[in-house]
């Protein structure tokens, strides 16, 4: 298994049985896709909200860049993602939970927490 070296803050979020949840650079499908505030504004850079989150990338309103670590756990994800915007590259840490249904997705990090709905997936 490749070594992780966020592995001890990202694991920090969580207690207990996720301790034992493998960690690996990849969001799970469950958590991919386009989510927004607003699904009016999905597919559009009209919401600042707008998140999207693929297998090893991750895209906020103006920062993306490479996840470095996700752990998952039934609908909840803890990811680690190295972002760059506005001149700065930092790491990021993210916390979220997948409604039942696979509708929304909150991220539970923010104060409050911010409900983001499923964007449709795009055409080619």
């Amino acid at each position: 298994m490749p070594q992780i070296p966020y592995l001890p803050i990202l694991l920090s979020m969580f207690t207990g049985a996720c301790l034992a949840a493998p960690a690996t650079p990849s969001v799970p499908r469950a958590f991919q896709g386009e989510w927004n505030m607003r699904a009016a504004d999905c597919g559009t850079s009209l919401n600042d909200s707008v998140l999207r989150l693929r297998a090893h990338h991750v895209n906020y309103f103006e920062s993306a860049g490479p996840v470095r670590a996700a752990v998952a756990r039934g609908r909840e994800l803890a990811l680690i993602a190295e972002l760059s915007g506005e001149g700065e590259t930092r790491l990021h840490v993210a916390q979220f939970r997948l409604s039942r249904d696979g509708r929304t997705l909150t991220d539970v990090g923010s104060t409050p927490p911010l409900l983001r709905y499923r964007c449709p997936a795009r055409r080619r």
